[in-house]
């Protein structure tokens, strides 16, 4: 800040305590060239020293005897109200400050208790006076402004003038009502009518705002040199001003010669010095921030913008500046009017003109935004939930097209979500062209609450498959504000197929039986049979018999596998320890022994739990009593033979036995058809346990029971 050496400062000290006021005059004095103190003892003795003396700035105690600092500064402001005034205070008296505030003072300070105070008051008093003298010559200057005529024109969308002034008409030697609805190019020679369509007007509207000199074509043929500011309104018109700078190429742009230019616009308008204090405002700028002018000229940015916002804005005129080649920068910022309302806004600074290099401030268009603000946080919660979703999901705008993506759905087309977003929506022209009337267009008009339907279709990230959709639309604040879509596969389509999959497995396991296992018993059948036929000895006939009775088993096996694919529809309450003594009765248990532990009753397809039964027990009985490799295990039993236990699980029940038991390795195979460790027996019974599981919904495993055999455990069974 530069020292006031050149001009006499004359600063009111107010102090009731007369050796403290005498002592801040001095230190003042001394700290500054130029500061010339005067004293006073009190309010009133102040007031009498303002009415007689010419005074640049007041410096005044709050805590004194009569008026106080505060009913002080509000009887300087009846008389004074823009003379400088700097209150000082205590410390901790926060509301004070406020108060001072409210009452308009320039500044405050708190007292201190060593000189290093008066260093800082001395510099806040230049400041103060700086900013005031500042103050009072550009006032001086818009007043001067004011009175001279500026040429301004207004301009259509298409380039055609709808208004001009006479200043402006006057200097291209025209009447303004011979120049409205004309186009902008009659003005301008043809070399340079290229540059206004192609650079300053698409420049405006793109920016905001143009500056530049262009030659212009009097009505007389004779060109006239034209510095000019064209700048876009929010209705869509282009303001033009143009000064006459054909007889001084190099003259210095002032600032508020743009005042009847910025005026006419529709979007506020600012001027701020070099230090960042409001130089000037237009009336929209009033308007959408709720301040008088004289509220805001010759305070500082900071106070509509946070110092945060400020500094970003600092550091971008710092851009331009070291950017011969940017004009303009553009953020976004959040400021405040003067009833409290937040208001969002877009902010496009241009530097001042200065025909020597030196930075004279700057100019800024602002726009409302907050609308777009909201629409914008509106999106990112509309994100979060589609992105929440379990199923395919998004949104759509009022043209079906994405505007928001989550990862299921994007998987679905084998793409990504960013890929997406902004496309038109397949799903969306279907429904549209597929149904009667427009069921979007309904949606969107709040006339339906729901579209839905199926869909097939080859799908990138899946393959071919049947979708069920769900459209229904996004309201806010009782608005609709676009479509939700929803996309799930279909729980039957879904089902069916798997079913059909499981009876393929089916068949694929018959077949493989039929061509191997049930091949074998009829070629031991054919060979016997010729035997007898030759030999006519009657010993083959047992085995014949033997090979028939096990092709019968296998026959009735198979069938069994092949019935039991399809999932159970009806369920009803079975005893479990009935069914099993029923299930024991009809296997051939040999000497085995049956232990029930169990009182469980279950909700099953009867018929299909007693075949589950009865292949758990017989297969106990059978391989229980044979090794793994088909060895008789009996002796491992003694006389008691093998025993077989049947007991409950928290969600089921298993099927134990304390016989040879099944290695690890082959646990997993033992349900595979044809898997059989006795030479008797089909080798499909276990796959029929599973199946008769699997079409209940429950999940059917093997592993080794407490006495070292096999126990198969049957778990997800719903009991009563």
């Amino acid at each position: 800040m530069a020292v006031l050496a050149a001009t006499e400062t004359r600063v009111l000290h107010v102090d009731d305590d007369p050796g403290l006021v005498d002592l801040s005059a001095e230190l003042l004095e001394r700290e500054r060239e130029g500061l010339v103190v005067e004293t006073a003892s009190g309010a009133a003795e102040g007031l009498e020293v303002l009415s007689e003396e010419p005074v640049d700035c007041v410096v005044s105690d709050y805590e004194m005897p009569g008026r106080d600092g505060i009913e002080f500064l509000e009887a300087v402001r009846e008389e004074h109200p823009d003379l400088p005034f700097i209150l000082l205070t205590g410390r901790g008296n926060e509301q004070v400050a406020g108060e001072a505030v409210s009452a308009g003072v320039t500044d405050y300070l708190q007292k201190g208790g060593g000189v290093d105070q008066y260093a800082l008051l001395a510099n806040r008093v230049v400041n103060a006076v700086e900013r005031a003298r500042a103050e009072r010559a550009r006032k001086r200057q818009l007043e001067a402004i004011e009175a001279a005529q500026e040429g301004i024109a207004i301009l259509d969308a298409d380039g055609r003038f709808t208004y001009v002034s006479e200043a402006y008409a006057d200097l291209y030697g025209y009447e303004p009502d011979a120049l409205v609805d004309e186009h902008w190019e009659l003005l301008y020679p043809d070399d340079e009518a290229t540059v206004d369509r192609e650079t300053v007007l698409s420049t405006a509207r793109a920016e905001g705002r143009w500056h530049g000199r262009i030659a212009g074509l009097r009505a007389d043929g004779t060109t006239v040199r034209g510095d000019h500011v064209v700048s876009a309104t929010a209705a869509g018109d282009i303001v033009c001003a143009v000064r006459d700078v054909s007889d001084s190429e190099q003259s210095d742009p002032d600032t508020t010669r743009y005042r009847q230019l910025i005026e006419a616009m529709g979007d506020p308008v600012y001027v701020l010095d070099a230090d960042g204090y409001y130089t000037y405002i237009n009336e929209a700028f009033v308007e959408t921030f709720g301040y008088e002018r004289g509220e805001l000229l010759g305070k500082h940015a900071s106070l509509l913008v946070s110092q945060p916002d400020f500094e970003r804005g600092t550091d971008r005129i710092r851009g331009l500046l070291g950017d011969d080649d940017r004009q303009t920068a553009t953020w976004e910022l959040e400021t405040t009017t003067a009833g409290g309302e937040a208001v969002v806004v877009e902010n496009h600074l241009s530097l001042l003109p200065s025909p020597d290099g030196e930075f004279r401030g700057s100019i800024g268009v602002v726009r409302d935004i907050t609308d777009r603000s909201a629409r914008e946080r509106d999106l990112r919660r509309y994100e979060q939930l589609v992105n929440g979703m379990q199923a395919a999901a998004c949104l759509y705008d009022e043209d079906g097209r994405f505007v928001v993506v989550n990862d299921r759905l994007a998987a679905l087309y084998g793409t990504t979500r960013e890929a997406l977003q902004g496309r038109q929506s397949a799903l969306v022209s279907t429904v549209r062209e597929q149904r009667e009337g427009d069921p979007y267009e309904a949606l969107l008009a709040g006339e339906r609450e729901s579209v839905s339907g199926e869909v097939t279709g080859e799908f990138p990230g899946q393959g071919a498959d049947t979708l069920s959709y769900r459209l229904v639309p996004l309201s806010v604040d009782g608005e609709v504000d676009g479509v939700v879509g929803v996309a799930r596969e279909v729980p039957e389509q879904k089902r069916r197929e798997q079913r059909l999959e499981r009876q393929k497995e089916r068949l694929e396991e018959l077949l493989r039986v039929v061509s191997h296992d049930l091949r074998n018993p009829l070629n031991v059948a054919r060979g016997r049979l010729a035997l007898v036929r030759e030999e006519g000895n009657g010993t083959h006939v047992d085995t014949i018999s033997h090979a028939l009775d096990r092709m019968e088993q296998l026959l009735d096996d198979l069938t069994t596998l092949a019935r039991e694919g399809d999932a159970v529809e009806e369920t009803s309450p079975v005893d479990l320890q009935q069914a099993v003594e029923g299930c024991w009765r009809n296997v051939d248990t040999a000497d085995a022994t049956l232990v029930t532990e169990t009182d469980r009753v279950l909700r099953a397809d009867y018929g299909r739990l007693q075949r589950l039964l009865e292949n758990l027990l017989g297969n106990a009985v059978e391989h229980g009593t044979t090794g793994s490799q088909g060895q008789s295990g009996a002796a491992e039993h003694g006389d008691g033979g093998l025993t077989v236990t049947v007991g409950s699980l928290p969600d089921g029940f298993y099927v134990a036995d304390d016989g040879a038991g099944i290695p690890p390795e082959e646990r997993e195979e033992v349900f595979q058809g044809g898997y059989s460790t006795a030479e008797e027996g089909s080798g499909l019974g276990l796959a029929i346990v599973r199946e008769a599981a699997e079409a209940h919904g429950w999940t059917v495993t093997v592993t080794e029971s407490a006495d070292g055999g096999a126990r198969f455990e049957v778990a997800g069974v719903d009991t009563v």
